[in-house]
């Protein structure tokens, strides 16, 4: 083969068209002449090479980002390889990511994406000196970056079928719901001190009924994604207080942190592209008199969150109770939380006590983060600061930036003597009933300015609109969740 490798790249298209690096192995050096390769193979019909699960390996890179490696074995007598990749999350919407690329080699490279299902082939392609013509056929491989998952059936209650299948493990287990179906939550799931992902279907998410006394509870880790909550039942008296609760520590097994007494949940917890309708309490609740809990990640992303709160005094990122201790690194990012009432009596989010809430009472490493970036916050809440008792320490780095806070009181209350990073936010305060007035400290966190949204704002998570006016800063700038923009 020539010294040089050939790549020929017609397209590279779909979300991955900026980031996506393909490679090729090279067998150019390694000992073989021609006569070799071609193995004697002329005249010849040639056959598309195996890919299995075994073909593929991860690569990591020095900005921590992955790629995935397919690698095949040598078709004898062959001119190349057709290679294409694309995303079939959604698969009547494939997104293209690598377009019929002719590969001179038996490798390739492409950019790894999360929670992300791929159909990957390869094509052996003719030799006109050898005179053999192409394989007939390419040999495609459905590779996913999901971790491998037992399905609950649709019309299964979840907390029932977790009972019953739930098998103590030290490694990530799945548990997935079927694609746009309904499932009932009457009880309390309890995933222990297992790491879990609980997921939905990205392209078509299913729905989750939570009853009066349903909810998830948690000591080891739980990602949850792509489902669709409806929350309207958990405004009962004997409703559980979070959708998602922290379970008893002293019983659990979880580590003891570093310094304080607490206990440490290790492994993240992440809400991530989840609707949640009619939420009346809080999202996730640290309990009371079952720990303290110290948890080192908790994230939302990409989620609506419908609020119906008028009178719970529960915030939505609730640790005021005994049973939390302090939260390491807290990510809000990309989400839409509103609330179709205004409230005087609840934070958005609180903790405990602010002395202990410092990440030096509980880890050696004295670090922590509070980042809340490209946020729609609609009445959350209207009267009452914005956050309670948080850490209040400059080794705390508190990062907000490109939201939109309408109707909600005192952002400033989240921030203290941290290390501050804000800039290009949008705040208005609309002076109705039970709106508390935009303060001078919220005043110097952004630009004062209606966003005037298009709306409707008062409608379920998948009928709202929270587009700002074309004709205002926030829009020309892309503040707040960038869903609205798409």
């Amino acid at each position: 083969m020539k010294s040089k490798m050939k790549i020929k790249m017609k397209a590279v298209g779909g979300i991955c068209c900026l980031s996506m690096v393909l490679f090729v192995g090279s067998c150019a050096g390694d000992g073989f002449d021609k006569e070799t390769f071609s193995g004697g193979v002329t005249n010849t019909q040639l056959s598309s090479p195996k890919i299995d699960e075994n073909s593929f390996s991860t690569l990591t890179n020095s900005d921590g980002s992955e790629n995935v490696k397919v690698t095949w074995s040598v078709v004898m007598g062959a001119g190349g390889y057709l290679f294409n990749v694309n995303i079939v999350d959604d698969p009547s919407n494939p997104i293209v990511v690598v377009k019929d690329s002719v590969i001179d080699g038996s490798s390739a490279v492409f950019t790894k994406l999360e929670d992300t299902k791929y159909e990957v082939s390869v094509k052996a392609l003719g030799n006109e000196k050898l005179h053999n013509t192409d394989a007939p056929s390419a040999t495609e491989f459905a590779y996913s970056t999901l971790i491998s998952a037992v399905t609950i059936p649709a019309g299964q209650d979840i907390a029932e079928f977790v009972k019953a299948n739930l098998q103590p493990s030290d490694k990530e287990q799945g548990f997935e719901l079927e694609a746009g179906k309904a499932y009932t939550l009457n009880d309390l799931v309890d995933f222990g001190i297992n790491q879990i992902t609980f997921r939905g279907d990205k392209a078509h998410r299913p729905t989750v009924v939570v009853g009066a006394t349903g909810g998830i509870v948690t000591e080891g880790g739980l990602k949850v994604k792509f489902i669709n909550f409806d929350c309207s039942a958990m405004s009962a008296a004997n409703s559980q207080v979070g959708l998602v609760t922290l379970g008893n520590a002293v019983t659990s097994g979880a580590p003891a942190t570093e310094k304080g007494g607490a206990y440490l949940i290790s492994n993240p917890i992440i809400f991530q592209e989840c609707n949640f309708k009619g939420v009346n309490n809080s999202i996730i609740y640290a309990g009371k008199d079952n720990g303290p809990w110290a948890v080192q990640d908790l994230r939302l992303t990409n989620c609506i969150a419908e609020l119906n709160n008028g009178a719970s005094s529960k915030p939505i990122i609730n640790f005021e109770d005994n049973g939390g201790r302090a939260i390491k690194s807290l990510t809000i990012s990309k989400n839409t939380f509103y609330n179709l009432q205004t409230n005087s009596k609840a934070y958005f989010i609180r903790l405990n006590n602010a002395s202990n809430a410092r990440p030096d009472k509980t880890w050696n490493d004295t670090s922590g983060s509070v980042t809340i970036t490209n946020n729609t916050f609609f009445q959350t809440m209207s009267n009452k600061d914005f956050a309670n008792n948080m850490a209040s320490v400059n080794t705390v780095t508190t990062t907000i930036k490109n939201n939109i806070f309408y109707n909600t009181y005192r952002v400033q209350k989240i921030v203290g003597n941290t290390t501050k990073a804000i800039g290009d936010n949008y705040l208005f305060s609309s002076g109705a009933t039970n709106v508390g007035a935009l303060d001078n400290t919220d005043k110097t966190y952004g630009t004062e300015e209606d966003p005037a949204f298009i709306g409707p704002v008062d409608q379920d998570p998948d009928q709202v609109n929270f587009v700002p006016a074309s004709s205002t800063k926030a829009y020309s700038n892309k503040a707040g969740d960038p869903r609205w923009y798409k």
